[in-house]
């Protein structure tokens, strides 16, 4: 595609315009600087949004295939860790490898917390040091690809796969905790076989179908698009993103807990609205006064989450809760 083949040209360009610069004895211009600056991604973003619209103008199937290529490898740019947990584990993949890492007390109820899409375990440490300050056994992986964890590109779909398959050593689980697409990775690990008692969604979208369109629309795809893309899914992978995370949110019934931040902008709160009305069994938990990622500090959250477990008050710290 146009911006496959013009990429590295234009990271000449910057490169050339860099070494031409420091010879003159400039200070090098922000596009030639090593760091992408804003004027070199403000190009290749318009490259990418034209050549999706050109092929989907000439071929919708084309421009679908091509959307969903890219969607499937915008995981992984988000800036590795710098160091791994002391207390973690850097497994095999047949892929590359899986950085696990764990925290809190090896005796205690025994959590999988998965985070969501282009991020890193960074983002939900708040979540799981509020979990293992209240007692529980807290497994927390880099998904692949992402943090520390290595991976050639791997569809959404195997990355819920890979974490079924080689996080299962560390369980089974009392719960599984997703937090925003992490929510439709745990629920395909569950499909593929990790044993846990129950599942926790928290800012997660209903199923994949309402992740990929979220994604066309934020990178200006062509409306059009929004149908061909679940059809280009069925073709690849033999099932539809409708049904990837809808179908495990509706079958665990009671054992759900649909945690969500009403003021959530990235994920909208009618995800979980959407989430609940296919399982009415499920408990819901809405949160005031916090967005898509400040829910994980929200100290409302570890006590549903505590309440929806059922842990007696002797096995989680209760009094760990009150001061978070």
């Amino acid at each position: 595609m146009l911006y496959e083949l013009a990429s590295p040209l234009l990271h000449l360009m910057a490169r050339g315009r860099r070494i031409v610069e420091l010879a003159q004895g400039k200070k090098p211009s922000g596009f030639a600087t090593d760091a992408p600056s804003a004027q070199f991604r403000s190009a290749k973003t318009r490259l990418r949004r034209l050549d999706v619209h050109l092929l989907t103008a000439m071929v919708p199937l084309g421009g679908a295939w091509l959307a969903l290529h890219r969607f499937e490898r915008t995981i992984g740019h988000m800036p590795r860790a710098t160091s791994l947990n002391k207390a973690g584990s850097l497994l095999p993949t047949s892929k590359g490898t899986l950085a696990v890492h764990f925290a809190g007390e090896p005796q205690g109820p025994r959590v999988l917390v998965v985070h969501g899409w282009s991020a890193n375990s960074a983002m939900i440490l708040p979540l799981v040091q509020a979990l293992a300050g209240a007692g529980f056994h807290v497994v927390y992986p880099d998904l692949p690809g992402e943090g520390r964890s290595v991976s050639a590109p791997m569809s959404f779909h195997e990355k819920g796969q890979a974490i079924a398959r080689y996080c299962a050593k560390y369980g089974p689980f009392d719960c599984i905790i997703g937090h925003s697409a992490g929510g439709l990775i745990a629920a395909i690990a569950i499909e593929a076989g990790l044993k846990a008692d129950r599942l926790a969604t928290i800012c997660a979208p209903k199923s994949l179908t309402s992740l990929l369109q979220a994604y066309l629309v934020q990178t200006d795809a062509p409306r059009r698009l929004h149908d061909h893309i679940r059809r280009v899914y069925r073709l690849l992978y033999r099932q539809s993103p409708c049904s990837i995370g809808a179908k495990t949110y509706a079958r665990m019934q009671s054992n759900l807990l649909v945690a969500h931040a009403k003021h959530d902008w990235q994920v909208l709160v009618e995800e979980a609205h959407a989430i609940l009305a296919s399982n009415p069994a499920a408990t819901a938990l809405f949160l005031d006064n916090c967005n898509h990622r400040s829910v994980l500090h929200h100290p409302e959250l570890l006590r549903g989450i505590i309440d929806f477990l059922g842990v007696p008050q002797d096995q989680s710290r209760s009094a760990h809760v009150d001061a978070v």
